[in-house]
């Protein structure tokens, strides 16, 4: 085993089999973004303001996520081995090419390069399933797993977010690599999550008659419900304690983790 230090100053280890390291920069940043399609200098990251408590939370379940596929995520720059780094916290750099809550400097191809970075436009304001989906998007552009089609910069990204709450009902949205937020008394019905897509349910959400397929995730959080959802072929589900899930169907090749 090969051990590498954490925040707090104790070890972290990581298997020597990993074929990808990925450095998760929580702390703030001034960098540059190097894409296949654009290089915007002078990017500016902000402290993620995210507590000790939360990022070890956010790295234990990518860890847990990506253990099969050998991508081994850490807090501390690896000292002899090449990495990749998404930078988490907020930067208005790109908003002159969109709204971006990730975004990606390469599609790679079978992972031919360990050092490509992406970027996670979001802060300690984020929930940690957010965070952790919109990392584990951004992954998936960099190790090649991911190629979602797009026009320009949105093809490297995850784009739109929805926000339904307070007694808002949506119906019928797709998710084709955009979020959607479903909490406090909002309810999100016919919803279908695909390609990079990523729906949460929490706090008083409802979610009926959801589905979600190829490359698509939802979580169901504390407080939060969902009906009648169906996990088609490599699409997946979590319940986090406190969340429910009624009459859910996984079919061939889904996953949901309780």
């Amino acid at each position: 085993m090969e051990g590498a230090l954490t925040t707090d100053g104790g070890l972290q280890y990581v298997p020597q089999i990993a074929i990808q390291y990925i450095y998760l920069d929580f702390d703030g940043e001034l960098t540059s973004y190097n894409g296949e399609l654009l290089t915007v200098d002078d990017v500016e990251v902000k402290d993620s303001a995210l507590t000790e408590e939360r990022i070890k939370n956010i790295l234990a379940e990518l860890n847990a996520k990506y253990a099969d596929q050998k991508v081994v995520f850490v807090t501390e720059r690896p000292a002899a081995a090449e990495y990749s780094t998404i930078f988490i916290g907020k930067t208005s750099a790109f908003d002159r090419y969109g709204s971006f809550a990730g975004l990606a400097e390469t599609i790679d191809e079978n992972n031919t390069n360990k050092t490509d970075n992406a970027f996670v436009n979001l802060d300690a304001t984020a929930t940690d399933p957010e965070i952790i989906a919109t990392i584990a998007h951004e992954t998936d552009h960099l190790t090649g797993t991911l190629n979602h089609g797009g026009d320009g910069l949105q093809a490297y990204a995850r784009n739109i977010r929805y926000d339904v709450s307070s007694g808002i009902t949506s119906s019928g949205i797709t998710l084709y690599y955009d979020s959607m937020y479903v909490s406090s008394g909002g309810t999100a019905n016919s919803t279908r999550v695909s390609s990079g897509g990523y729906l949460c349910v929490s706090s008083g959400g409802t979610a009926n008659s959801t589905t979600v397929k190829v490359w698509g995730s939802m979580t169901v959080d504390f407080g939060g419900t969902a009906n009648a959802t169906t996990v088609n072929s490599r699409g997946s589900m979590t319940v986090y304690s406190g969340g429910t899930a009624n009459s859910t169907t996984v079919n061939s090749t889904g996953s949901m983790t309780v």
